[in-house]
């Protein structure tokens, strides 16, 4: 199957506005469509943006566009841009969704009806490993998705634990779905795959970057009804997921610190004190939501 216009279209001003494309939603919001706005842009009339704008996006190529479908194609990579008809509600409704979403999958996983984020720590404890697959398990056994980011510790487990269930997962990157990241994941990318979808938001190979992680945190939390913190230490990265629920009024759940005196834990322990749902099993977030 050969790629649709549309496509190309919305590929092409990903890579002259870039992933996450703010900058394109301030533009686009004055056009009728995505068509428009490139054909003003490829021949330089576009007065919403400037001249430099204007030349650094016309210094694209539309080989690079067809370069990227054709790689997505070789690859069974799926394309969902944001006219289609099945792009993610959920991700409708925030204010920089992606204007392209790169998938390995069953792209119809993104929109089943009750979906929890399960995340926290890279280097988390065998306590909050096993707490993570229990309730990841028990949560995909009653037909509820997990989303999570692919990343070691929890997340990694979150999808494992959804897959022995016979559950459907979602991994989330926060680089490119043909980039082996975190390196030796590529044999549960596919299981994932298999058991549900893998997205992204950046082009195939695109490398990983610290940005690009916090920047995923928001669709992590988007795609969810919820977000379950298994664990949380000072400064973690899963306080920033935390924040994105919040700010799309998703639930947020959180599993009790299992030692309140370690900097690993404490992350919880203010969740907690600033009124997150505190749970100690699955059932709990099953009949919330």
């Amino acid at each position: 199957m050969g790629h649709s216009e549309a496509e190309l279209t919305w590929v092409m001003l990903s890579i002259m506005f870039s992933a996450p494309n703010r900058r394109l939603w301030e533009v686009l919001s004055n056009y009728s469509s995505a068509q428009e706005l490139y054909d003003d842009i490829v021949h330089f009339r576009c007065g919403y943006m400037s001249s430099d704008e204007l030349a650094r996006a016309n210094s694209c190529s539309e080989n690079q566009g067809l370069a990227v479908l054709k790689s997505c194609k070789s690859k069974g990579i799926s394309l969902l841009t944001y006219d289609d008809e099945r792009y993610p509600k959920r991700l409708r409704c925030i204010a920089c969704p992606p204007a392209v979403l790169y998938c390995k999958g069953d792209i119809s996983a993104l929109s089943r009806e009750k979906s929890i984020a399960v995340i926290g720590a890279r280097k988390a404890s065998d306590y909050s490993l096993k707490v993570a697959a229990r309730f990841s398990y028990a949560l995909a056994a009653s037909g509820i998705s997990i989303i999570s980011g692919l990343a070691n510790g929890i997340d990694q487990q979150a999808h494992m634990s959804s897959i022995e269930a016979g559950g459907i997962t979602c991994a989330v990157l926060g680089c490119g779905i043909d980039y082996d990241y975190p390196y030796g994941s590529a044999a549960l990318k596919e299981d994932i795959a298999e058991h549900g979808v893998v997205i992204s938001e950046y082009f195939p190979l695109a490398r990983p970057a610290k940005e690009n992680f916090r920047e995923r945190n928001r669709l992590v939390s988007a795609l969810s009804d919820g977000v379950l913190v298994v664990q949380a230490g000072l400064r973690s990265g899963t306080l920033n997921t935390v924040n994105h629920a919040l700010e799309q009024s998703k639930e947020v759940f959180v599993i009790p610190p299992h030692d309140i005196l370690s900097a690993d834990y404490i992350s919880q322990s203010e969740l907690i004190r600033d009124g997150a749902n505190e749970v100690y099993l699955p059932e709990q977030i099953i009949e919330s939501i």
